[in-house]
Protein backbone atom coordinates (compact mmCIF):
# COMPACT_ATOMS: atom_id res chain seq x y z
CA UNK A 1 0.00 0.00 0.00
CA UNK A 2 3.07 2.36 1.06
CA UNK A 3 4.59 1.49 -2.05
CA UNK A 4 1.61 2.42 -4.44
CA UNK A 5 1.23 5.45 -2.68
CA UNK A 6 4.97 6.47 -3.30
CA UNK A 7 4.57 5.56 -6.88
CA UNK A 8 1.20 7.73 -7.30
CA UNK A 9 2.92 10.91 -5.17
CA UNK A 10 6.19 10.31 -7.36
CA UNK A 11 4.03 10.49 -10.60
CA UNK A 12 2.07 13.30 -9.54
CA UNK A 13 4.94 15.14 -8.50
CA UNK A 14 6.52 14.35 -12.16
CA UNK A 15 3.21 15.83 -13.48
CA UNK A 16 3.49 18.48 -12.45
CA UNK A 17 7.16 18.97 -12.78
CA UNK A 18 6.82 19.08 -16.08
CA UNK A 19 3.74 21.02 -16.71
CA UNK A 20 5.63 23.58 -14.68
CA UNK A 21 8.50 23.28 -17.21
CA UNK A 22 6.32 24.04 -20.23
CA UNK A 23 5.02 26.80 -18.55
CA UNK A 24 8.22 28.49 -18.03
CA UNK A 25 9.25 27.66 -21.53
CA UNK A 26 6.04 28.34 -23.26
CA UNK A 27 5.17 31.89 -21.23
CA UNK A 28 8.85 32.78 -23.41
CA UNK A 29 9.97 33.20 -19.50
CA UNK A 30 13.49 33.54 -20.23
CA UNK A 31 13.38 36.52 -23.17
CA UNK A 32 11.16 38.21 -20.40
CA UNK A 33 13.44 38.07 -18.06
CA UNK A 34 15.65 39.84 -21.02
CA UNK A 35 13.32 42.55 -20.80
CA UNK A 36 13.44 43.06 -17.22
CA UNK A 37 17.48 42.71 -16.87
CA UNK A 38 17.79 45.57 -19.53
CA UNK A 39 15.24 47.95 -18.10
CA UNK A 40 16.35 47.20 -14.40
CA UNK A 41 19.76 47.95 -15.68
CA UNK A 42 19.33 51.29 -17.60
CA UNK A 43 16.83 52.23 -14.09
CA UNK A 44 19.42 51.76 -11.07
CA UNK A 45 21.72 53.74 -11.76
CA UNK A 46 20.10 57.53 -11.32
CA UNK A 47 18.07 55.21 -8.76
CA UNK A 48 21.41 54.47 -6.66
CA UNK A 49 22.64 58.09 -7.19
CA UNK A 50 19.23 59.41 -5.94
CA UNK A 51 19.52 56.61 -2.91
CA UNK A 52 23.15 58.21 -2.32
CA UNK A 53 22.01 62.25 -2.60
CA UNK A 54 19.16 61.25 -0.33
CA UNK A 55 21.40 60.16 2.25
CA UNK A 56 24.59 62.89 1.74
CA UNK A 57 21.25 65.27 2.67
CA UNK A 58 20.54 63.29 5.81
CA UNK A 59 23.52 62.49 6.95
CA UNK A 60 25.39 65.66 6.07
CA UNK A 61 27.01 67.14 9.68
CA UNK A 62 27.66 63.26 10.50
CA UNK A 63 30.87 62.54 8.98
CA UNK A 64 30.81 59.59 10.72
CA UNK A 65 28.49 58.11 9.04
CA UNK A 66 29.67 59.21 5.37
CA UNK A 67 32.99 57.57 6.11
CA UNK A 68 31.45 54.37 7.12
CA UNK A 69 29.48 54.60 3.73
CA UNK A 70 33.04 55.47 1.87
CA UNK A 71 34.54 52.52 3.55
CA UNK A 72 31.88 49.88 2.99
CA UNK A 73 31.55 50.79 -0.43
CA UNK A 74 35.64 50.86 -1.24
CA UNK A 75 35.49 47.77 0.45
CA UNK A 76 33.42 45.97 -1.91
CA UNK A 77 35.59 45.77 -4.47
CA UNK A 78 39.45 44.45 -4.30
CA UNK A 79 42.24 47.15 -3.43
CA UNK A 80 42.68 50.45 -5.91
CA UNK A 81 43.65 53.36 -5.54
CA UNK A 82 40.87 54.11 -8.52
CA UNK A 83 38.31 53.35 -6.84
CA UNK A 84 38.92 54.86 -3.65
CA UNK A 85 39.68 58.34 -6.19
CA UNK A 86 36.31 57.53 -8.07
CA UNK A 87 34.11 57.33 -4.98
CA UNK A 88 35.92 59.96 -2.91
CA UNK A 89 34.95 62.06 -5.87
CA UNK A 90 31.38 61.28 -6.07
CA UNK A 91 30.62 61.17 -2.78
CA UNK A 92 32.13 64.75 -2.80
CA UNK A 93 30.37 66.12 -5.67
CA UNK A 94 27.22 64.83 -4.03
CA UNK A 95 28.00 66.87 -0.45
CA UNK A 96 28.70 70.32 -2.69
CA UNK A 97 25.19 69.73 -4.78
CA UNK A 98 23.00 66.97 -2.88
CA UNK A 99 19.88 69.32 -3.33
CA UNK A 100 20.32 69.68 -7.43
CA UNK A 101 21.96 65.72 -7.91
CA UNK A 102 19.01 64.41 -5.73
CA UNK A 103 16.00 66.65 -7.80
CA UNK A 104 17.83 65.61 -11.50
CA UNK A 105 17.92 61.79 -10.75
CA UNK A 106 14.66 61.60 -8.97
CA UNK A 107 13.33 62.65 -11.94
CA UNK A 108 15.42 60.38 -13.91
CA UNK A 109 14.45 57.73 -11.38
CA UNK A 110 10.66 58.28 -11.81
CA UNK A 111 10.76 58.18 -15.84
CA UNK A 112 13.63 54.90 -15.66
CA UNK A 113 12.27 53.48 -13.06
CA UNK A 114 8.03 53.61 -14.52
CA UNK A 115 9.47 51.79 -17.50
CA UNK A 116 10.89 48.89 -15.20
CA UNK A 117 7.63 48.84 -13.26
CA UNK A 118 5.31 48.57 -16.76
CA UNK A 119 7.95 46.37 -18.10
CA UNK A 120 7.07 43.84 -15.18
CA UNK A 121 3.58 44.40 -15.35
CA UNK A 122 3.72 43.28 -18.84
CA UNK A 123 5.49 40.26 -17.88
CA UNK A 124 3.08 39.06 -15.69
CA UNK A 125 -0.08 40.08 -17.37
CA UNK A 126 1.70 37.04 -19.86
CA UNK A 127 2.28 34.59 -17.06
CA UNK A 128 -1.60 35.45 -15.18
CA UNK A 129 -3.13 35.44 -18.15
CA UNK A 130 -4.61 38.41 -17.77
CA UNK A 131 -5.95 41.79 -19.47
CA UNK A 132 -3.58 44.47 -19.46
CA UNK A 133 -4.21 47.92 -18.12
CA UNK A 134 -4.79 50.69 -20.90
CA UNK A 135 -1.27 52.75 -21.34
CA UNK A 136 -2.44 56.39 -19.16
CA UNK A 137 -3.38 53.41 -15.85
CA UNK A 138 -0.24 51.02 -16.69
CA UNK A 139 1.91 54.60 -16.43
CA UNK A 140 -0.08 56.01 -13.23
CA UNK A 141 0.09 52.25 -11.65
CA UNK A 142 3.82 52.13 -12.54
CA UNK A 143 4.58 55.37 -11.25
CA UNK A 144 2.83 54.55 -7.64
CA UNK A 145 4.94 51.43 -7.30
CA UNK A 146 7.99 52.97 -8.12
CA UNK A 147 7.61 56.03 -5.46
CA UNK A 148 6.53 53.41 -3.07
CA UNK A 149 9.71 51.78 -3.67
CA UNK A 150 11.92 55.04 -3.25
CA UNK A 151 10.19 55.55 -0.64
CA UNK A 152 10.40 51.96 1.51
CA UNK A 153 13.67 50.76 0.61
CA UNK A 154 15.84 53.27 2.34
CA UNK A 155 14.25 51.89 5.24
CA UNK A 156 14.32 48.78 4.50
CA UNK A 157 18.01 48.94 3.04
CA UNK A 158 18.96 50.18 6.55
CA UNK A 159 17.08 47.62 8.86
CA UNK A 160 19.20 45.06 6.64
CA UNK A 161 22.56 46.98 7.14
CA UNK A 162 21.86 47.60 10.93
CA UNK A 163 23.07 44.46 12.53
CA UNK A 164 26.78 45.45 10.83
CA UNK A 165 26.36 49.10 12.23
CA UNK A 166 24.87 47.85 15.63
CA UNK A 167 27.39 44.97 16.74
CA UNK A 168 31.73 45.24 16.57
CA UNK A 169 31.18 41.03 15.90
CA UNK A 170 32.27 40.48 12.50
CA UNK A 171 30.27 36.93 12.80
CA UNK A 172 27.00 38.36 13.98
CA UNK A 173 27.39 41.22 11.80
CA UNK A 174 27.56 38.96 8.68
CA UNK A 175 24.45 37.12 9.75
CA UNK A 176 22.15 39.60 10.57
CA UNK A 177 23.07 41.40 7.42
CA UNK A 178 22.13 38.69 5.33
CA UNK A 179 19.22 37.55 7.58
CA UNK A 180 18.33 41.49 7.17
CA UNK A 181 18.92 40.90 2.97
CA UNK A 182 16.77 37.99 2.81
CA UNK A 183 13.81 39.27 4.44
CA UNK A 184 14.37 42.52 2.23
CA UNK A 185 14.56 40.58 -0.79
CA UNK A 186 10.78 38.67 0.22
CA UNK A 187 9.83 42.01 0.70
CA UNK A 188 10.60 43.37 -2.59
CA UNK A 189 9.66 40.69 -3.98
CA UNK A 190 6.26 40.21 -1.96
CA UNK A 191 5.28 43.83 -2.95
CA UNK A 192 5.80 43.05 -6.54
CA UNK A 193 3.98 39.91 -6.85
CA UNK A 194 1.14 41.32 -4.50
CA UNK A 195 0.64 45.05 -5.91
CA UNK A 196 1.43 44.75 -9.92
CA UNK A 197 -0.95 42.10 -11.78
CA UNK A 198 -4.00 43.67 -12.55
CA UNK A 199 -6.07 41.12 -10.63
CA UNK A 200 -7.02 40.34 -6.86
CA UNK A 201 -3.90 39.04 -4.99
CA UNK A 202 -4.10 36.73 -2.27
CA UNK A 203 -0.94 36.79 0.46
CA UNK A 204 -1.58 32.65 0.24
CA UNK A 205 -0.78 32.61 -2.97
CA UNK A 206 2.53 34.77 -3.48
CA UNK A 207 4.55 33.93 -0.62
CA UNK A 208 6.09 30.95 -1.72
CA UNK A 209 7.25 32.72 -5.06
CA UNK A 210 8.48 36.11 -2.81
CA UNK A 211 10.26 33.10 -0.78
CA UNK A 212 11.85 31.42 -3.45
CA UNK A 213 13.10 34.44 -5.25
CA UNK A 214 14.17 36.05 -2.23
CA UNK A 215 16.55 32.52 -1.89
CA UNK A 216 17.73 33.00 -5.50
CA UNK A 217 18.43 36.65 -4.91
CA UNK A 218 20.73 35.84 -2.03
CA UNK A 219 22.64 32.88 -3.98
CA UNK A 220 23.25 35.44 -6.34
CA UNK A 221 24.11 38.10 -3.90
CA UNK A 222 26.37 35.90 -2.32
CA UNK A 223 28.08 34.85 -5.18
CA UNK A 224 28.98 38.30 -7.02
CA UNK A 225 31.22 39.78 -4.30
CA UNK A 226 33.37 36.35 -4.31
CA UNK A 227 33.50 37.58 -8.23
CA UNK A 228 34.48 40.68 -7.38
CA UNK A 229 37.25 40.01 -5.32
CA UNK A 230 38.95 37.18 -6.59
CA UNK A 231 39.14 38.17 -10.63
CA UNK A 232 39.03 41.83 -10.40
CA UNK A 233 42.56 42.18 -9.48
CA UNK A 234 43.60 42.04 -13.52
CA UNK A 235 42.73 43.39 -16.36
CA UNK A 236 41.21 40.06 -17.77
CA UNK A 237 38.75 40.05 -14.55
CA UNK A 238 37.94 43.61 -14.89
CA UNK A 239 36.17 43.08 -18.74
CA UNK A 240 34.74 39.66 -16.93
CA UNK A 241 33.17 41.99 -14.63
CA UNK A 242 30.98 43.69 -17.37
CA UNK A 243 29.88 40.08 -18.94
CA UNK A 244 29.39 38.54 -15.35
CA UNK A 245 27.27 42.32 -14.19
CA UNK A 246 25.13 42.03 -16.87
CA UNK A 247 24.52 38.07 -16.37
CA UNK A 248 23.65 39.12 -12.69
CA UNK A 249 20.63 41.51 -14.05
CA UNK A 250 19.67 38.75 -16.28
CA UNK A 251 19.69 36.38 -13.81
CA UNK A 252 17.57 38.70 -11.33
CA UNK A 253 15.07 39.22 -14.18
CA UNK A 254 15.11 34.82 -14.25
CA UNK A 255 14.64 34.80 -10.53
CA UNK A 256 11.75 37.47 -10.47
CA UNK A 257 9.70 35.24 -13.34
CA UNK A 258 10.50 31.83 -11.68
CA UNK A 259 8.73 33.27 -8.73
CA UNK A 260 5.96 34.25 -10.45
CA UNK A 261 5.54 31.23 -12.26
CA UNK A 262 5.35 28.81 -9.17
CA UNK A 263 2.57 31.71 -7.82
CA UNK A 264 0.87 31.13 -10.84
CA UNK A 265 1.10 27.44 -11.67
CA UNK A 266 0.94 26.14 -7.65
CA UNK A 267 -1.06 28.26 -6.54
CA UNK A 268 -3.39 30.02 -8.72
CA UNK A 269 -3.37 26.95 -10.73
CA UNK A 270 -3.20 28.12 -14.16
CA UNK A 271 -2.28 25.93 -16.38
CA UNK A 272 0.57 26.04 -19.29
CA UNK A 273 -0.01 26.64 -22.90
CA UNK A 274 -0.28 24.47 -25.42
CA UNK A 275 2.62 25.53 -27.48
CA UNK A 276 4.07 28.95 -27.46
CA UNK A 277 3.41 32.17 -26.95
CA UNK A 278 4.01 32.95 -30.46
CA UNK A 279 2.47 29.50 -32.29
CA UNK A 280 -0.64 30.17 -30.16
CA UNK A 281 -1.37 33.90 -31.36
CA UNK A 282 -0.53 32.52 -35.12
CA UNK A 283 -3.30 30.13 -34.60
CA UNK A 284 -6.08 31.64 -32.75
CA UNK A 285 -5.42 34.95 -34.96
CA UNK A 286 -8.22 35.31 -37.34
CA UNK A 287 -6.31 35.70 -41.00
CA UNK A 288 -9.14 37.31 -42.50
CA UNK A 289 -10.03 40.22 -40.39
CA UNK A 290 -6.11 40.50 -39.35
CA UNK A 291 -5.03 44.01 -40.08
CA UNK A 292 -2.06 43.94 -42.65
CA UNK A 293 0.13 46.78 -43.82
CA UNK A 294 -1.38 46.43 -47.34
CA UNK A 295 -1.37 49.60 -50.17
CA UNK A 296 -4.60 48.40 -51.00
CA UNK A 297 -6.30 48.78 -47.63
CA UNK A 298 -7.80 52.02 -46.06
CA UNK A 299 -5.60 53.84 -43.97
CA UNK A 300 -7.43 53.50 -40.27
CA UNK A 301 -7.61 56.72 -38.37
CA UNK A 302 -4.45 57.80 -36.85
CA UNK A 303 -6.94 59.42 -33.60
CA UNK A 304 -9.31 56.75 -33.23
CA UNK A 305 -6.13 53.95 -33.24
CA UNK A 306 -5.26 56.26 -30.67
CA UNK A 307 -7.59 56.22 -28.04
CA UNK A 308 -8.25 52.63 -28.60
CA UNK A 309 -4.81 51.57 -27.48
CA UNK A 310 -5.20 54.33 -24.72
CA UNK A 311 -8.59 52.84 -23.47
CA UNK A 312 -8.65 49.08 -24.53
CA UNK A 313 -12.09 47.05 -24.31
CA UNK A 314 -13.06 46.01 -21.29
Amino acid sequence: MMGVNAKEKFGRFKFHSIQFFWKIVHDWSFSLSSLIGYNLLVSLLPLILCLFSIATLIFQGDQAVIDNIRNRLINAFPKDEGIADIIDGLLKSLSQQAGLVFLITFCVSVFAGSRLMIGIDDVLTIIYRIRERSAIDQNIHAIKMLLSFIILMPLLLISSSAPAVLTKHEGLAQIGTALGSAIFGFLLFELIYYNVPNRKMLFRNTWAGALAAAIGLQILLSIFPMYVHSFMSNYVGQLGFVIVAVLLFYLFGLVLVIGAQINAYFFDHIQPLPVGLGTLLSRNLDNENAILIDGNLQPKDNTSTLIEGLNPLP
